[in-house]
């Protein structure tokens, strides 16, 4: 019995070290492009910081109302543009809410300078000409319109000393996406040349979830390569790069297409550049008292003769990631793995499936927890065969019981006597004793992309199922040192490893049951191993989603059903 004892061993560690690095090591991100050559702009006219010096921070909403603002509202987005530089600073989402409470606030993505922690786009042109006035962040702009929607487009408009006037063009569609368009009339009496710039820009560090299987920070698509680097790993280095290089910015590539920006859990801003245009990447990190984050790029220096015109177009993305969006801009819009947004992980190939089909379930039943349900029920389909040949194998193994036990009797002191009779024990009546833990194994890639799907994908975000399950990609609420809701007090930190809900309880009992109906190990060590292992399983998931332990307790249910309907075939059977 050493044998099988070693392999349930060495299967429960291989388990456990698939887990521990999928959760507690990511992938790493990808070293960026070959820096542009020096041909472009020059170090100074890159896209600055210039908006470092903070002295008083104040209200949003104080700050919001202090300045001239274009309004814009959609289905998705509420907020404003800053006719003060032409900054988009103010965005709301309106269909999603801070907590599950009625009196929740909306998400606000987007804030002022002057805001407790400023982040905002902004758009503009630069030149290597000093005698060449463009717009800036206190440019005043004048609007055709106070009000942009997604039927109607919105025009500012500003001139300087030289004649030559500045156009930005606002246009937003239903969900996420902005299209501004840049235009230079050139009404001066010379040619000028100048190079179109946008940029993200965040002052603070924001809160990030800190957890190492979701990346929170800049992400870029570059030359068709995935670029993710936090924002302690920005600020690294960018620093290395001002000691070594000696220059104001750092990681500069050059690309034609893609889209860059910053990323959350579930939110991203994104710059998309005018396609097959070449442009230089700048992602920039400094600290004047408070850590500044900008990503952006520089357009090809255009030359706008006198008496002509330029119209440099891009596009914006500030929203939700979700998953149907992102395809729709990615198919309609031809923005490049735009569905990379959304962290997929190391096992993007099980997880973007696993995804799809949940929301494709969702799409029928109108609710995510029935849509878990059912994919639980598609994958025992899809494993049917080899869940059937595992339970009959468990089956005969719980039928031979007594022949094990009475070979045991007979070779006390002879264990290598013993295995040989059980091995041709085993053979003579078709038996596998380690079928049982094929079906475990396979289930855990499933297991660990559904886990990756509910924590990373904004579907599952505050999504309701019933009773008291209102977010299935949070823990139960309901947990025993509440007596499951009946005592209203906040649960201390020391306490809530035990404070265990209905559902991982139900769960933890459904594995108990499963466990009766597979023959009992013959050593007595396993035995009591395997005894504990659902009250383990129940501690840990306690702390997991909701939807999560739904899945499990589904799938112990099917399990048992026909794990219980092959045991009585196969008695019955042999009669």
């Amino acid at each position: 019995m050493n044998e099988q004892r070693n392999l349930y061993l060495a299967i429960g560690l291989s388990i456990a070290i698939i887990l521990f690095f999928a959760i507690f090591f990511p992938s790493q991100p990808i070293v960026p492009p070959t820096p542009v050559d020096d041909e472009v702009i020059k170090p100074a006219d890159s896209i600055e910081d210039k908006n470092d010096d903070i002295l008083e921070i104040k209200p949003r909403n104080e700050v919001i109302n202090q300045s001239q603002r274009i309004i814009f509202e959609t289905g998705s987005v509420k907020g404003s543009i800053n006719l003060k530089g032409g900054l988009l600073d103010d965005l709301i989402l309106s269909k999603y809410y801070e907590t599950i409470e009625e009196d929740s606030k909306n998400i606000n993505l987007l804030s002022p300078i002057g805001t407790a922690n400023p982040y905002f786009i902004e758009t503009g042109w630069i030149s290597n000409n000093d005698e060449i006035k463009t717009p800036d962040q206190n440019t005043i702009w004048h609007s055709d319109s106070k009000l942009l929607t997604s039927s109607s487009s919105v025009t500012l408009s500003w001139t300087n000393d030289q004649n030559v006037l500045f156009k930005k063009i606002f246009e937003v569609d239903e969900n996420y996406m902005f299209t501004i368009k840049q235009e230079i009339i050139n009404n001066s009496n010379t040619d000028i040349e100048v190079y179109p710039y946008r940029a993200i820009k965040r002052i603070n560090t924001p809160k990030t979830i800190g957890f190492f299987i979701l990346h929170e920070g800049l992400i870029s698509l570059v030359d068709d390569e995935l670029l993710e680097k936090s924002y302690d790993n920005l600020s690294e280095d960018c620093t290395k790069s001002l000691q070594s290089l000696k220059k104001s910015f750092c990681d500069k590539n050059s690309t034609n297409g893609g889209w860059l920006g910053f990323t959350d859990k579930y939110w991203m801003s994104a710059l998309i550049p005018e396609k097959n245009q070449s442009i230089r990447v700048e992602h920039r990190h400094s600290n004047n008292g408070r850590d500044n984050y900008s990503t952006g790029y520089i357009g090809e220096k255009y030359l706008v003769n006198k008496d002509s015109n330029l119209i440099y177009q891009g596009q914006l993305f500030v929203g939700a990631k979700k998953l149907d969006i992102l395809s729709h801009y990615d198919e309609n819009l031809s923005i490049p793995r735009f569905t990379d947004a959304i962290d997929w992980g190391w096992f993007s190939f099980l997880t973007k499936p696993v995804s799809y089909a949940i929301n494709w379930f969702h799409g029928y039943a109108g609710n995510f927890g029935l849509a878990i349900i059912a994919f639980t029920i598609l994958m025992r389909l899809l494993l049917f065969p080899l869940a059937q040949a595992s339970f009959k194998s468990m089956a005969k193994m719980k039928k031979l019981q007594p022949d094990m036990q009475r070979l045991k009797e007979t070779y006390p002191n002879d264990r290598q006597k013993m295995q040989q009779e059980l091995m041709a024990l085993y053979k003579r009546e078709g038996a596998n004793p380690v079928a049982g833990c094929l079906p475990i194994l396979v289930q855990i890639p499933i297991f660990f992309s559904l886990y990756k799907v509910l924590f990373v994908t904004i579907e599952m975000y505050h999504a309701p199922f019933y009773g008291w399950i209102h977010d299935l990609s949070a823990p139960d609420p309901l947990g025993l040192m509440t007596l499951f809701g009946i005592i209203p007090w906040n649960v201390p930190p020391l306490l809530s490893i035990i404070d265990i809900g209905i559902l991982p309880i139900f769960m933890g009992f459904t594995m108990w049951l499963q466990q009766k109906l597979n023959p009992a190990p013959a050593d007595p060590t396993q035995a009591r191993i395997f005894a504990i292992l659902p009250f383990v399983f129940t501690f840990v998931l306690a702390g997991f989603a909701a939807g999560l332990v739904l899945y499990w307790s589904v799938n112990n249910i099917l399990s048992i059903a026909q794990q219980w309907f092959i045991q009585r075939r196969i008695l019955a059977k042999n009669g």
